[in-house]
C-alpha cells in the first residue's frame, strides 16, 4: 500500500497495474523488488522523470526493508510468543532451508523448540522430605 502511494504521487504510468502486480509478487521471495524495480524502468523508458523513477525505487526499498526485518518478525513473534530475535532467525534460517515455504514453517519450528525448552526450564523442582523417608520408607514429594 504504501509503495503503491509512491508509485502515483512519482507518476508511474499503470500505477494502479503496479500496485496489483506488487501485492501479488509480495508473495513470492524478492517479488515486490523486482515489482518495483520494473516501475521505475518503465517511468524512464515513457518519458518520466529520472528523479521520480530514482525516488520510486528508494522509497520501495526503504518500505520493503522496514517490513522484511522489522514488521514480518514483529508480527510472528506476537503470534508465536516468540522473542523478536527468535521469530527473525526462524523466518531467514526457514528461508535458506525451506525456500518459500520456509517463511511459515521456519518460525513454526522456533515456536515448537521454543515452547520444549520453556516447559524443561519451567519444570516445577521436585522435593522429598528426608524425615518423612526416615520415618515411613516412603518418599513424597511436594
Amino acid at each position: 500500500m504504501a509503495i503503491g502511494i509512491g508509485y502515483f504521487v512519482a507518476g508511474v504510468p499503470n500505477a494502479l497495474i503496479f500496485v496489483i502486480l506488487t501485492t501479488a509478487f509480495a508473495m513470492i521471495p524478492f517479488g515486490a523488488w523486482l515489482a518495483f524495480t520494473v516501475a521505475p524502468i518503465v517511468t524512464i523508458s515513457q518519458g518520466g522523470s529520472g528523479i521520480a523513477a530514482a525516488a520510486v525505487f528508494l522509497w520501495g526499498s526503504l518500505v520493503m526493508f522496514a517490513g522484511d526485518h522489522f514488521l514480518w518478525p514483529t508480527l510472528v513473534s506476537g503470534s508465536a510468543r516468540l522473542p523478536f530475535l527468535l521469530a527473525f532467525v526462524g523466518i531467514f534460517g526457514g528461508l535458506a532451508a525451506f525456500g518459500l515455504i520456509g517463511l511459515f514453517v521456519g518460525p513454526i519450528i522456533m515456536a515448537a523448540l521454543m515452547a520444549m525448552w520453556r516447559e524443561w526450564i519451567f519444570l516445577p523442582v521436585l522435593r522429598h522430605d528426608e524425615a518423612a523417608i526416615a520415618k515411613t520408607g516412603v518418599a513424597k514429594f511436594t
